[in-house]
């Protein structure tokens, strides 16, 4: 089960959401380290005590991140920073 989850609607269109995503992963590589490779899709992500996907569809972009043991602590300041790039990037 997921620790964090999120959604956001958009009207971009497949392509230019997906080129949306990945700015937003090129910016958790840079300020969380995470490692990144696109399946269809779908965005999955990784790195020591942390792994999830981003799916991204015509109308809307979802993710879902599990936080190890460790990270659990900053569960509220990581879902503020994606919730937050969510709806900057996908406004």
């Amino acid at each position: 089960m997921a620790d964090i989850t999120a959604r956001r609607t958009h009207t971009m269109g497949l392509d230019e959401a997906k080129k949306t995503a990945q700015k937003l992963a090129e910016k958790l590589e840079k300020d969380f380290q995470l490692d990144s490779e696109w399946i269809g899709n779908q965005l999955r992500f990784t790195r020591s005590g942390v792994k999830g996907a981003l799916d991204v569809t015509d109308k809307d972009v979802s993710i879902e991140i599990s936080l190890g043991f460790m990270l659990k602590a900053f569960k509220g300041k990581i879902q503020s920073e994606i919730d937050q790039n969510l709806a900057k990037l996908f406004s």
